[in-house]
């Protein structure tokens, strides 16, 4: 017997039916009161119910109540999986029986799991979680059962108000007005002034946005004939004359899987009526989940402007190919064993065409990788990238309800460069295997590397590792820049005490992945946890073209100053690091560079440093010390002094030298020269990558 399951019986006589317990239709004996809320409001009345063989009161440890639930019968009940409880997911019983009634291959079926869109559809369809005559669409889970939050009723649905420009702090507010999250972003490849997006709502729906000035301002569209639900994916073709995406649509028990396409940046989605009068859209599969596309841009591939779309169909991993623009398209399935059935995968191409299909496996806990030599006619043999701790989604303070996906994000690298041909993995992943307390668990982003066509894979880290058990990272997305600087951005909770409210974070790699830099705050405000069954959705958002690199992601921030929080889609553009966005000038003292050179003063047992501001670019300071006599023993003291141009510190013991090394654009420049004018090579413990800039 399971031991979650043996807390839901009522008495000694029992009826086992299929993971919930049935009593006959004798007296019952009394119950102590099981509550909807935490606050002991609202009870959960078993009298109320169709069938006095259910148990009521136990189904909050499957779900969020719902007053539907009391339609519910033994027989409905027997449709559930063994391991029902173990599904954590914010969707009622009520709704979890609908989908498995709908869906054959979900019946009772122990290893497959609830789609991602399943909460989206819940709610666009059901409203929110209904009690006593009231909506609600907060829920949070506290030990092993949910609780609804009834302080907030859900409501009216707002009609959209349009476009919203009301930047902050340099992001910028993409959806108008509250209640969007899950977004996706593209810049055009021969123009970034022209950017595409998508998000899962505001409202019901998924909403479209373009942009013609590079992502400052924002236009909002929908897309045509209605129907659809939510888990954007947006690209381009390869000379911008199309910009595409796709859809979950007509979404109740499961969703079908639409196509877009634009010829005017994104302003309508009516392309393919030019193929097809008055039809907009390709219908691709009628059960689908946790879409995402990818276009091959490569000019050295054969299979150069073919799109792919990699999604689910009752957690059998598909791929589906058009070579026609998005006119037509082919889906070819994978296995559907129950070690490979997965959830939430990606798609990256080399540059000659080499297709690589990513995606996590839950029931064998591993990230898993098929290769496609011929455009994904065909595949080879499934290899395992790499194992984890976590399974398909698991609880952290930040994301306690809707619980944090382990998904992929993948990338190519298609230049000829030192690490050219390399592909990409970013996902997140426990420290440990996960339970059910989510201050318990631990969550860090991990990022694979290979240099042989997959064949071999190596894993690294692309934050600090000395702090996981206090802060979390979460919801990763990765992108290789035009110089093979390999750009990653998570959600990271460091500044929240208690691990519940997050910033987005950026950190880079100018060797392939073998060492990052030291992750960097993208947004001016920290976004809080809330009762919503969106918290930060399921995944972000991140493109570059050139140098320009733009982030999309779920904001909590409650934009009017008030207690209050909401759900929204922000866009933030990233300076970029790496070599190719310019290097840091030299500090003036050093060899052939005019200026007032270091000066050290002393303030009781601290020291003073004081230096001129840099000779070219230099933004900011890194100092270091080291042992006398010994230029490779610095070691980092400061890493940032925010602009300023002096510093305070406590020297160390011994005979100590210090060294000011200038910072700009997420690199450091010189470290001076030796007296034969080579420059001195940065230290083993560098705060950032080196990329060393010419003074005027």
């Amino acid at each position: 017997m399971h031991r979650r399951a043996a807390r839901l019986f009522r008495s000694a006589f029992v009826v086992i039916t299929l993971g919930l317990f049935a009593l006959p239709a004798a007296a019952l004996p009394p119950l102590d009161a099981v509550y909807a809320d935490e606050g002991r409001h609202v009870t959960i009345d078993v009298s109320r119910g169709a069938d006095r063989r259910v148990d009521y009161a136990a189904l909050v440890h499957y779900g969020p109540w719902d007053d539907r639930n009391y339609r519910l019968t033994a027989e409905d009940i027997a449709l559930l999986a063994p391991n029902e409880a173990e599904l954590r997911a914010p969707i009622p019983a009520f709704f979890r029986v609908a989908l498995r009634r709908a869906n054959p291959e979900l019946r009772r079926n122990p290893d497959v799991r609830y789609p991602l869109s399943a909460y989206n559809a819940f709610r666009q369809n059901f409203g929110g979680y209904l009690v006593d005559g009231t909506y609600y669409r907060r829920a949070y889970r506290r030990g092993d059962r949910y609780f609804i939050d009834l302080q907030t009723p859900a409501p009216e649905p707002a009609a959209p108000s349009g476009p919203t420009t009301d930047a902050l702090s340099g992001e910028t507010r993409v959806t108008n007005p509250n209640g969007a999250a899950e977004s996706a972003i593209a810049i055009s490849p021969v123009d970034t002034n022209l950017v595409i997006a998508g998000s899962n709502g505001p409202n019901c729906g998924q909403k479209m946005h373009w942009s013609t000035d590079g992502g400052a301002t924002w236009n909002q569209v929908t897309l045509p004939l209605g129907g659809d639900c939510c888990d954007p994916t947006v690209e381009w073709s390869s000379d911008g004359q199309f910009a595409y995406t796709a859809t979950l649509g007509q979404c109740f028990f499961f969703c079908q899987l639409w196509f877009y396409r634009s010829d005017d940046g994104g302003r309508t989605w009516t392309s393919l009526e030019t193929v097809t009068p008055g039809d907009p859209r390709r219908e691709i599969s009628t059960n689908a989940d946790r879409e995402f596309m990818h276009v091959d841009q490569s000019p050295d591939s054969p299979y150069k402007d073919r799109i792919y779309i990699t999604y689910h169909e009752n957690n059998v991993m598909q791929l589906a190919r058009s070579s026609d623009f998005g006119n037509t398209w082919t889906v070819v399935p994978f296995s559907g064993s129950s070690e490979n059935r997965g959830i939430a995968g990606d798609i990256a191409t080399d540059r000659l065409g080499k297709l690589y299909y990513i995606w996590p496996s839950f029931n064998s806990n591993t990230i898993r990788l098929q290769v496609s030599t011929n455009g994904g006619a065909s595949f080879g043999p499934v290899s395992v990238i790499a194992s984890t701790n976590a399974s398909f989604s698991f609880p952290i303070p930040a994301m306690n309800a809707r619980e944090v996906s382990v998904y992929v994000a993948a990338d190519a690298d298609l230049t000829t460069g030192p690490w050219g041909g390399s592909i990409y993995a970013a996902w997140t992943d426990s420290t440990a295997p996960t339970v059910g307390d989510p201050s318990a668990n631990h969550a860090r982003i991990q990022v694979a590397y290979t240099r042989d066509g997959g064949s071999t894979w190596q894993i690294t880290t692309p934050h600090e590792t000395a702090d996981v058990l206090t802060v979390d990272r979460f919801q990763p997305f990765l992108a290789v820049g035009s110089d093979g600087t390999v750009h990653v951005i998570f959600h990271d909770t460091r500044r929240s005490a208690d691990r519940s409210a997050s910033d987005l974070y950026y950190s880079f790699s100018t060797d392939g992945a073998q060492t990052w830099s030291a992750p960097r705050r993208i947004t001016a405000e920290i976004s809080p946890d809330i009762l919503d069954g969106f918290e930060y959705g399921d995944y972000n958002g991140l493109d570059i073209v050139m140098s320009n690199l733009m982030a999309i992601y779920t904001d909590n921030r409650s934009e009017d100053g008030t207690p209050g929080d909401s759900v929204d889609v922000y866009a933030a553009g990233i300076e970029p690091g790496g070599t190719g966005s310019g290097g840091a000038g030299r500090i003036p003292g050093a060899k052939d560079v005019p200026g007032d050179p270091l000066v050290l003063d002393k303030s009781g047992a601290d020291i003073v440093l004081t230096w001129s501001p840099a000779c070219g670019a230099g933004t900011d300071y890194a100092v270091y010390e080291g042992v006398l006599g010994d230029p490779a023993s610095a070691t980092p003291r400061q890493c940032s002094t925010g602009g300023a141009t002096t510093t305070t510190l406590t020297p160390g013991g011994g005979q100590q030298f210090y060294l000011v090394v200038a910072e700009t654009a997420g690199n450091e420049g010189s470290y001076g020269q030796d007296s034969t004018g080579a420059e001195r090579a940065p230290s083993a413990g560098a705060c950032l990558p080196q990329s060393i800039g010419a003074c005027p």
